[in-house]
């Protein structure tokens, strides 16, 4: 290689290294740890029940949890003192690797997660108290990993003093026009009900499609909260005018 190559060789290599270098830097720059994206559903929650939203500073630095925070609440029951977050980690690459093989693709995956933190009446510091988890594995298609837009609910529906919290979210992988993954969890305590099934699409027409569901066992005996679910489920599980 003559030296004339060898400087081309090395101008090209420092373009394309401070081009990647900027990239980085400006994806640094703008990385923000919350995206409040209204998840709260204050309509069809308890009013009897003080609510407040926290921002990012106000959440206590000794709670752990994993990835960008889109709704954080915080209120009082017979309990103690709950918080709850919900947050999403965005898309990023995994190895999706084939069966008995070192072979893989890379595909794109996307998580979810909310947790309930509490402290106690008599307790100094909040505890974990359940975690929800969920994720999305898709590749060059349309996809999406979230919770419903103004539809986590806080309430008391069975008047017991301890609140329940209800989450509904969708998971979209999809390369024409199937439905969606939908599923709302309800818990009371550590008691989790669930209803889990699809989104629907062309829900003004004639030819309107997905929507089916099934419940978790335990909502069999319980009419109060499969009444509210059902209704959670009717309101919510229409794609039309959400973001995805």
């Amino acid at each position: 290689m003559n030296k004339k190559n060898f400087l081309y060789i090395i101008f090209l290599f420092s373009i394309v290294t401070f081009g990647q270098t900027e990239i980085h830097k400006e994806k640094f720059r703008t990385l923000e740890p919350d995206i409040w994206l209204s998840i709260w559903d204050k309509e069809n929650s308890n009013h009897s029940i003080v609510i407040d939203t926290l921002s990012y500073d106000d959440i206590p630095k000794a709670i752990d949890f994993r990835g960008t925070v889109v709704e954080a609440l915080k209120w009082k029951d017979k309990q103690g003192e709950n918080i709850l977050i919900q947050t999403v980690t965005g898309h990023f690459n995994w190895k999706d690797y084939e069966e008995n093989s070192t072979n893989y693709m890379i595909q794109d995956k996307s998580e979810l997660y909310a947790y309930l933190f509490q402290k106690g009446v008599n307790e100094n510091e909040y505890q974990r108290k359940w975690k929800i988890y969920d994720f999305t594995e898709c590749f060059g298609v349309d996809w999406f990993t979230g919770f419903i837009p103004k539809a986590t609910t806080i309430t008391d529906l069975n008047k017991d003093g301890i609140a329940e919290i209800t989450i509904p979210y969708v998971l979209i992988c999809r390369g024409g026009m199937d439905p969606g993954t939908m599923k709302i969890i309800m818990y009371e305590g550590s008691t989790k009900y669930a209803l889990r099934g699809e989104t629907k699409l062309m829900c003004d027409s004639k030819n309107s499609y997905g929507g089916e569901y099934t419940e978790s066992d335990n909502l069999k005996d319980n009419t109060i909260f499969k009444n509210f679910l059902l209704r959670h489920w009717n309101r919510n599980t229409c794609e039309a005018g959400k973001y995805y």
